[in-house]
């Protein structure tokens, strides 16, 4: 049974337009206050040797004097020295973000000397700890090896050895940071981690599916290339022999991680990085790791003031020793919203919560409903690929809950279909909810800069349908992706459509309304995301209910 407390000294809600608390937001304000660094800090560039012969260029921040600290270093794409990166989002024009819109990213608080994505050493060095950024090989100041060799793996062994020879150095090192610089710690710490290399603070990161998406068998055709644009091209070391792949492989076998972890992964980035955190932190075999939760601002909530609270209470312990620091920290700590501020938290002992109850809702496309029986006679309904997004060419299906109930956990939608005048059908499913009154209540979702986002999403190309059967449980499908079996005419498929995690309280007369729809746009079930799909769906599609073609979509209760 999960611990339920109601949030204490939660983050205070950014500003709203004038708008009602469940109304469509169409400001984004985002806050950045930065302050100097203390005059304690010293701040050093260094070039760190590899086996090579290659250096890369690190700056370190540490105290001007005292005792040996130990380190937290993170490897950057984007580049160790340029703070200024964040300016980008708040002075970003409206559409010039990836889905359009601009970001409704809160406020931030850190040094100016804070890279993007990266451990703030206005916070961290004052606290006794030194920081050291490393641009990755080939970018930045950073040299590289034209060959690839001898690969991102032993770069971090030969960082780590560097650090602790350093005088300043307890020789004990930890890592930190988001997205990429979250990436990067999956492959430091695999395998045979580094021996200095004690704990790892990865933030909400890619694990499996790499920048170009492919969740689901659909290429995503937005994200990767704007991201290439905009941070990795400008940072290429033009006096390098070119960037070296700092990720060879995505698919990263967390299960050979077995130091401590503290691990975020979120409601709210569910275009990014939701499925790929939450897949990680579960595969993970280290006795000691912690999973903390939230559905708000990515990059707020890294910073935050109960988030810096809770990270330095963990490296303390595997970096310092303090045995005693991680007393009391739930091994699993959830957000679960009713609507984009107000949520609760509920600790557990696992993830999906312990207890978990697994109810499947049966589909009706003859009432447009769901329900806990199976619809009493068969039905049909099509909806059809429309750029433009017209909603008449969407199923919609509701269901109405006549008690408060804690939707918690992994959703899956088995849908029962066959393409009419193609051979294949992308699939595009998102999960709303509906006050008492029938409007649509919002959610961060797209990092959190989407203020009008679903509960959650899901989508899977239909000739993509093989499940992984290793991998696969009934909650949490995973296609394989390895084979491709089009459809015939008139041939009718199952399909198991994984949807993204998601911690949600509905409360007694409220709706849970499912879409399923054949196309995708910025802003597919309203708002503006960071991803776009690359659809090939050119014919209509039928869903099938009832009968012998029970399609359902299973819900996770918490009680």
């Amino acid at each position: 049974m999960a611990d339920r407390t109601q949030t204490t000294g939660a983050p205070a809600r950014p500003a709203l337009p004038p708008e009602g608390e469940h109304d469509f937001l169409t400001d984004h304000p985002f806050d950045i206050a930065t302050h100097r660094l203390p005059r304690d800090v010293l701040v050093e560039q260094a070039a760190i040797p590899m086996r090579d012969g290659v250096r890369l260029a690190a700056t370190v921040f540490r105290p001007d004097a005292g005792p040996r600290v130990p380190v937290i270093t993170t490897a950057t794409p984007y580049g160790k020295d340029r703070f200024d990166q964040w300016n980008y989002f708040r002075d970003a024009p409206e559409g010039s973000v990836p889905g359009g819109g601009g970001f409704y990213l809160g406020r931030l608080e850190f040094s100016d000397h804070t890279a993007f994505e990266a451990p703030d050493p206005g916070f961290w060095v004052p606290g006794g700890y030194a920081v050291v950024l490393v641009d990755l090989p080939g970018r930045g100041k950073s040299e590289s090896n034209p060959s690839g060799t001898p690969g991102p793996e032993a770069r971090w062994w030969d960082v780590m050895a560097w650090l602790e020879q350093q005088p300043w150095c307890t020789g004990k090192v930890g890592m930190s940071g988001v997205s990429a610089l979250c990436a990067t710690q999956w492959i430091a710490a695999k395998d045979e981690a580094p021996p200095q290399l004690k704990a790892i603070i990865p933030w909400e990161g890619i694990n499996e599916t790499g920048p170009g998406g492919g969740y689901g068998g659909i290429p995503e055709t937005a994200f990767g290339p704007w991201l290439e644009w905009q941070w990795h091209q400008p940072n290429i070391n033009p006096d390098a022999a070119g960037p070296e792949p700092y990720i060879v492989d995505w698919k990263f076998d967390t299960s050979a991680i077995i130091i401590p972890a503290l691990v975020c992964a979120s409601f709210s980035d569910q275009e990014l990085h939701t499925w790929d955190t939450f897949d990680a932190f579960t595969r993970i075999r280290s006795p000691h790791k912690w999973l903390y939760n939230h559905r708000r601002q990515k990059w707020a909530a890294y910073y935050g003031a109960e988030e810096l609270a809770l990270q330095k209470r963990f490296l303390d312990r595997f970096l310092k020793g303090d045995e005693h620091a991680m007393d009391g920290v739930p091994p699993v700590r959830l957000e679960v919203n009713t609507d984009r501020f107000d949520h609760k938290v509920v600790h557990a002992t696992s993830w999906p919560v312990e207890g978990t109850r697994y109810d499947s809702l049966y589909l009706s496309a003859g009432s447009a409903t769901m329900a806990v029986e199976p619809p009493p006679r068969a039905a049909s309904t099509s909806i059809a690929p429309v750029p433009a997004g017209d909603p008449g060419n969407r199923a919609v299906f509701d269901h109405g809950f006549e008690e408060d109930t804690d939707v918690v956990g992994h959703m899956a939608l088995t849908l029962f279909v066959d393409a009419v005048g193609s051979d294949d059908v992308d699939l595009f499913v998102g999960v709303e909810k509906l006050d008492h009154h029938g409007d649509k209540v919002y959610f961060f979702s797209a990092s959190g800069g989407n203020a009008n986002g679903p509960v959650s999403r899901g989508w899977l190309r239909a000739s993509r349908r093989e499940l992984n059967t290793e991998r696969s449980t009934p909650w949490r499908p995973v296609p394989s992706l390895t084979t491709r079996s089009p459809l015939s005419p008139g041939q009718i498929v199952e399909t198991n459509i994984p949807i993204m995690p998601s911690g949600t309280t509905f409360l007694a007369g409220e709706t849970l309304r499912l879409i399923v729809q054949s196309w995708s746009a910025p802003g597919e079930f309203e708002g503006g995301e960071t991803r776009q799909w690359d659809s090939i769906t050119t014919g209509r599609c039928r869903l099938h209910t009832g009968g012998q073609h029970p399609s359902r979509l299973l819900i996770p209760i918490v009680s």
